[in-house]
């Protein structure tokens, strides 16, 4: 038995050592790909900016003038409100799934900065429009759906807005509806998509 179990060692570390040093190659070839991109980009000349898709908030259709019962809940959105208010006048941009070396191979490395605070912009305005619906659900169940879809429609990746539609539509006993929250997914492969995901199938599991 002992003569058998030396070649059939061999021959593991022999596959073992052609893996590690194929896949060695592979790591090495993606590292002078990514190398030769980023020195591409970095030298990628600025474009203007102008006509980029940027976010209007509607501030005639969002519920921005609501008073709540809660008093707590009141000077919880009071808080949100103001900070929506304030993201209007700013430029936003939906940079979802968009690296900075696509950024400047796009646009030049001179504008990264710019792209990059209106990216934040954004994702401070999703997250404050969600946090509001959260707020006014119990006592707004349509105004709360309308903002939550609202942001699902300017490409939110927000996973806790994907859940409490979910929820909703649960309670609604509204497949339909629910089902065509995973066509919102901005990408499935990220980790934000792969959490939505998980947080719908738990979801569609206590559909009665």
């Amino acid at each position: 038995m002992k003569f058998l179990l030396l070649p059939s060692i061999t021959i593991l570390i022999l596959v073992l050592n052609h893996n590690i040093r194929k896949n060695k190659n592979k790591d090495e070839k993606s590292v002078k790909s990514y190398l030769a991109r980023e020195d591409r980009a970095n030298s990628a000349r600025r474009k203007d900016l102008s006509n980029l898709p940027y976010i209007e908030v509607p501030l005639n259709t969002l519920p921005l003038d609501i008073t709540l019962n809660d008093e707590k809940k009141q000077l919880q959105i009071s808080n949100y409100i103001k900070e929506i208010r304030f993201l209007s006048e700013k430029k936003m941009l939906n940079l979802i799934g968009v690296s900075n070396t696509d950024l400047k191979e796009e646009y030049g490395p001179a504008n990264l900065e710019l792209l990059t605070v209106y990216d934040q912009n954004y994702s401070r305005y999703i997250r404050n429009l969600h946090l509001l619906a959260e707020c006014i659900y119990e006592e707004y169940p349509e105004k709360a759906v309308a903002v939550w879809k609202y942001c699902l429609n300017i490409g939110t990746d927000i996973s806790g807005t994907y859940a409490s539609l979910g929820r909703h539509y649960v309670d609604k006993n509204d497949r339909e509806q629910f089902m065509k929250l995973y066509d919102y997914i901005p990408s499935k492969t990220t980790i934000s998509g792969k959490t939505i995901i998980s947080k719908l199938d738990n979801l569609k599991e206590t559909f009665q």
